[in-house]
């Protein structure tokens, strides 16, 4: 069918329009998923800086893995539960090295009796292999494939340490830390959002995949603060070009 010249002119702003309407909803998205990452190295910032609150750097050293999940919303002095955040999920190869970014999903269960606040953060820090695997099969539920126990403060508290357990949980709410032993609360790879993330991405560039010099800028930041952080160094200065020192790992039985 033969447009008039008025009908052609429409048809040409719409898809126009259109157009500019979808690269603008792609630049937001990619916006929204950089301050994902800056949150969430905040995070683990402001849980491994404060000497008598910080997680142990005995357990970072030994992690392999970390979530994050920042600005959780829950109520006042309640029991945690039926609440839902959004975070990210690193592993640790057997050389050392932290896998690009996923974005991860936290619903349900509970973290214990915890102060009220409008928001709350989230670290959970994996022992071994067996809860990587789980959590490399898209979810699992904490104290249900993987044992969850309350993280212990203090950067060179030891003593507490067992390494029984499978994943070591913290919560920080209103400036506020605590170890938390999650009941029930689930975790899930959010396939959609790593997606858009890694979209513009060379093949082989995705989430729990290993870092390279295609990784998205902002996944880069990230990795370039907890690298020192996991392997008990001091963070690096933000835009600082000093080099990060290779990470400490111990062989877990």
């Amino acid at each position: 069918m033969n447009r008039t010249p008025r009908a052609h002119s429409r048809w040409i702003e719409t898809f126009a329009l259109c157009a500019a309407l979808t690269a603008a909803s792609v630049a937001r998205a990619q916006v929204d998923h950089d301050k994902k990452l800056a949150d969430a190295t905040a995070v683990i910032e402001a849980f491994t800086t404060d000497e008598v609150n910080a997680i142990p750097i005995e357990l970072l050293q030994r992690a392999r893995a970390i979530a994050i999940v920042p600005n959780v919303i829950r109520g006042g002095l309640v029991f945690v539960g039926g609440r839902r955040g959004r975070g990210v999920l690193i592993l640790r190869s057997e050389h050392g090295e932290w896998s690009n970014p996923s974005f991860i999903v936290l619903t349900g269960g509970s973290a214990g009796l915890q102060i009220g606040a409008e928001s709350t953060d989230f670290v959970l820090i994996f022992a071994n292999d067996n809860a990587v695997k789980n959590m490399r099969n898209g979810k699992f539920t904490l104290s249900g494939e993987a044992t969850a126990v309350a993280g212990p403060l203090g950067k060179h508290a030891t003593s507490a340490l067992t390494f029984r357990a499978e994943v070591y949980g913290y919560v920080r709410s209103r400036g506020l830390f605590a170890g938390a032993a999650f009941e029930g609360a689930k975790l899930a790879i959010d396939y959609e959002t790593n997606d858009s993330f890694y979209a513009d991405s060379p093949p082989g560039v995705r989430a729990l995949e290993p870092e390279t010099s295609a990784t998205p800028a902002s996944a880069q930041r990230f990795l370039q603060i907890v690298a020192p952080i996991a392997a008990g160094l001091p963070a690096p200065l933000r835009g600082a070009d000093a080099p990060v020192e290779e990470a400490v790992t111990f062989p877990l039985e």
